[in-house]
């Protein structure tokens, strides 16, 4: 399985749903986000140059994913059907998923006793799914040259949106706000690309919260974009695309990562795309609402912030079609 595929974008931007979309195929193994649970020692935003210093390690953490057993990692619902899997061996693997996940309550992250590994399948297609490590995307796909990755850009209103709303009603682990992270902001600035923002971290602390999120989001993709720009094997993904032609674009991500399409694929579209739950994390939901949703969430004044922080950047050329302009832009056009 060195031909994996690479599902990596920052956390609030859809990559769940997307790494979903890949592990609906029946001839894919997926893991979900395991270098949050098993972490890496390639730092989170490295410059390329040093792929081959970790080219050993990458590998190694990448074979060794079809035999990891934590619930967090091979136990996201919903768990699909699979070519190399029997009816009988998904039942168990559905109870395994149950009992570790209700152990852990216990427990802390109980094992699954048993997950899919697809040995001997010679076309199962591994998908490491990752919110950790879009910083090294570049250093990934230069150390692994038969991957493939998507990577996921959400409209940084709905980044920092879904950040804000999750904090308010206490989903994530950390006590300290994202915005509070500075030591995030000090890593990204001191990469290739923060350090021509000509921006301190004194100047970020004076920054209001949502400021601080998009500048965190406008570091980190221009990151992404400058380490892939001449790579191929990366393909850059809006999620507002994605939401709202969901079966053209998972049709586009299953060419460009060379799987075929499946009915079981087109059925869980349907399902994730049209459902009526409104749960933090979960994937069925209804798609175009959940990409606007920032819209009425975020005050104008911050929206106005975001957006003048986002058309200030090169990065903002992906959102050149917003409807929303900073009034600063508005003032100097009237």
């Amino acid at each position: 399985m060195n031909r994996c595929i690479l599902v990596f974008g920052m956390p609030r931007s859809g990559t769940t749903w997307i790494g979903k979309l890949f592990d609906s195929h029946p001839d894919t193994l997926y893991r979900h986000e395991p270098d949050s649970v098993r972490p890496l020692s390639l730092p989170l935003y490295p410059e390329t140059r040093v792929a081959p210093q970790y080219r050993e390690e990458l590998e190694q953490f990448v074979a060794s994913l079809p035999g990891l057993r934590s619930s967090k990692v091979v136990g996201k619902r919903p768990l699909f059907r699979k070519s190399y899997q029997s009816n009988v061996a998904l039942c168990a693997y559905r109870l395994s998923v149950t009992v570790a996940k209700a152990t852990s309550r216990v427990r802390s992250d109980f094992p699954c006793l048993y997950r899919p590994t697809a040995v001997g399948s010679e076309r199962a297609r591994l998908v490491w799914k990752s919110i950790e490590s879009p910083g090294r995307l570049g250093v990934c796909v230069e150390a692994l040259p038969h991957a493939r990755a998507i990577h996921l850009m959400r409209h940084p209103c709905g980044y920092v949106a879904s950040v804000l709303r999750g904090e308010a009603s206490k989903r994530f682990d950390g006590l300290k706000p994202s915005a509070d992270d500075l030591w995030l902001l000090k890593m990204l600035l001191a990469t290739s690309v923060g350090r021509t923002k000509r921006l301190s971290l004194e100047d970020v602390e004076r920054l209001t919260p949502e400021e601080r999120l998009t500048w965190r989001w406008v570091l980190t993709q221009e990151k992404i974009l400058a380490d892939t720009a001449r790579c191929e094997r990366v393909l850059t993904l809006r999620y507002e695309d994605v939401c709202a032609e969901p079966l053209a674009m998972t049709r586009r991500m299953f060419e460009f990562t060379g799987i075929d399409w499946q009915s079981q694929t087109e059925r869980f579209i349907g399902a994730s795309t049209q459902a009526a739950n409104t749960d933090y994390y979960s994937v069925f939901k209804n798609s175009k609402a959940s990409a606007d949703r920032w819209s009425s969430e975020l005050a104008p004044p911050v929206i106005d912030r975001i957006l003048r922080i986002l058309h200030d950047n090169p990065v903002g050329r992906f959102y050149n079609d917003d409807l929303h302009v900073p009034t600063v832009l508005s003032d100097l056009m009237t």
